[in-house]
């Protein structure tokens, strides 16, 4: 019952943040019309960049995912010969 409840809930927070970016997007390009700026007035380009995630990940964290990708590419291939 709870994880129905939790499903539920995340379904409509998902459709609540879609529509919120969906009125954002259009008064952003209205912005874009309204003072001739060409970026804002293309909506793929817009979208795109609403769709990138919120957090920044440090360079620390991007290496280390780099070295892990690497070892799993590299025991694959081990696994894979063996």
């Amino acid at each position: 019952m709870i994880n129905r409840g939790l499903s539920h809930y995340q379904r409509v927070q998902k459709s609540v943040t879609e529509l919120e970016n969906r009125a954002f997007l259009e008064k952003m390009m209205e912005k874009g019309a309204l003072y001739n700026i060409a970026f804002l007035q293309n909506r793929a380009l817009m979208e795109m960049i609403l769709a990138l995630p919120e957090e920044k990940i440090d360079a620390q964290r991007v290496a280390h995912l780099k070295k892990l990708l690497s070892w799993l590419c590299q025991t694959q291939e081990e696994a894979r010969i063996s």
